[in-house]
Parts: C-alpha cells; structure tokens; sequence
C-alpha cells in the first residue's frame, strides 16, 4: 500500500461510498464484506489509485471527491466482470462470454421502465459478449446492470450520445439476431463441456474442493459422451467406482477429458474470432 498511509486507509474504509461498493461486491461475489473489502482495495491500489501521490489521494478520501467516488464504483464493476470472466480459465478470450455454472450467481438487470429483472450471471455475460468490441461490450454492460443515469455518469456521455449508443447496440442485436441464433445452441454446449471440464481438472489437481465420483455423478451425460471416445475398458467402474477403478483406465479417461477439453476451446475460440469478425464487417 505504497500511496496509501492509516489515516487516509481508515477515511477509506469508513466512506459511505466505498462501504456500499464494498456490500455490492460482497452479494455479487457471494463472499463476507471483509474479503470483499479487501479484493477492492487491492484492485483499487493497482489500478485507479496508482496515479494518485499519498498526499493527492489523501485528500480526495477526506474531501469525499466525486470523481473518485465514481472511480470506487468502476473499480467494483471491473473487479465483478473480471471474476466472472475468469471462470472455466477463459480470461484470454477477448469476447469471453460468461461460463453457465450453479455459483456464478444472479444479476439485476434495469428495464426501461426503472424495474429490476433477474437474469442469471451467465445469460448476462453471454449477450454482452455478442456485441463486437470491448467498447460497445462495456456501454452494453452498464446500461443492463445499472440504468441510464449512472451509465452516463460512469462513461461522461451527453444524453444525445447515450441515445446514439443505444441505437446503435440495438441495430446490432437486430442485424445480427438470426446469425447469433445459428451458434447459440451449440455455444452453449461447448461453454458447458468446458466449464465442467475445467472444474474436474482442478478438482483432480487439488485446487478445488470436491471428490471426482461426485463431479462423475453430477455430470452423466457428459462423462457417457467421453468414455464412448475414451479407450477405457471398464466404463461402469470409471463412471460408478472411480476410486477403485483401474489406473489404466482412469489415466484413459483423463487424457480423453483433456483431447475434450482442447476441442471445446479452439471451437469457442474461432466461435469468438467469428464474432469479432462481423462486428468489423457491420462498422466497415
């Protein structure tokens, strides 16, 4: 915390406006207000707080400065996208679309009208990641989760600009529709193998918690489809006994998660690049 010293960490933690961000991040994260402190802190102190002197950032804490209350709200938003985004080891991919899984949580997105709907992490994540640019992915990110006022204020648009990036990521969705259409079903297949594929890699290389017979009894379709490819003599043992099972198999059985794991990947990859692809043809 080089330019950061008590005092001014103290007037931090007791700002209003960092203590709501602090609770946002805590119910979208799923984790207590203290670690959820902690992750914004860091992120603020290696990023939006790095071009601040002690003495500067000092005084805007004490002085509660606006500006840098927005960027307190910025920090949160990129530090929420960027732990969904990581999911299933995907942070590469530049339109990574969020990963469906049972922990990615629900977010509210603000209808025209001011009303909050609920929509799941990975739905959301998925539309915003339709559109072509990072640009138009973070204004299309805003609006969802937060409304008009506070997009306008976060990205310092003029309502005529506001109304022009709408337009524009409505003419988009509307040009696009039945081509994004055409991949969905099977986007979603791939995102599903390579997120399950990634939770069982770590839960056999002990980074999460989790036994492989209970990853094996929640995804039975899945591990079907492998051990038809796999070479693995004994199936029913693998699938129904897998701490008992013959090494020999196990290994067979792994190596074909991998051969899996790779295909889902390159296919989301030119999936991603086909998409980057038409959103150059439609600015062109």
């Amino acid at each position: 915390m080089t330019n950061i010293n008590e005092d001014t960490l103290n007037s931090l933690l007791a700002w209003r406006t960092y203590k709501t961000n602090v609770h946002l991040v805590a119910n979208q994260l799923k984790i207590s207000d203290e670690d959820a402190s902690m992750e914004l802190l860091n992120k603020l102190l290696s990023s939006r707080f790095r071009k601040y002197t002690a003495s500067q950032l000092s005084e805007l804490v004490k002085s509660h400065d606006v500006n840098l209350g927005w960027s307190i709200s910025y920090c949160r938003m990129d530090l929420i996208s960027s732990h969904f985004k990581q999911l299933g080891k995907r942070a590469e991919l530049e339109h990574s679309a969020e990963l469906e899984d049972v922990e990615t949580g629900i977010a509210k997105v603000i209808e025209d009208n001011g009303n909050e709907v609920e929509i799941s992490e990975f739905r959301l994540q998925q539309a915003i990641s339709l559109f072509p640019t990072v640009k138009s992915q973070r204004f299309v990110e805003l609006a969802l989760r937060y409304g008009k006022v506070e997009t306008r204020a976060l990205l310092h648009l003029s309502n005529k600009q506001y109304s022009d990036r709408l337009r524009n990521a409505t003419k988009y969705v509307t040009a696009h529709h039945s081509k994004f259409d055409l991949i969905n079903n099977e986007r979603n297949s791939k995102l599903y193998v390579l997120n399950s594929l990634n939770e069982l890699e770590a839960i056999i290389n002990e980074t999460q918690t989790g036994s492989v017979q209970t990853w094996l009894n929640g995804h039975v379709k899945l591990t079907h489809s492998i051990l038809a490819d796999s070479g693995v003599r004994f199936q029913g043992a693998v699938l129904n006994h897998w701490e008992t099972a013959d090494n020999k198999d196990k290994y067979a059985f792994i190596r074909q998660t991998i051969k899996e794991q790779a295909k889902a990947k390159q296919w989301l990859d030119e999936s991603n690049e086909m998409i980057r692809q038409a959103g150059e043809a439609q600015s062109n």
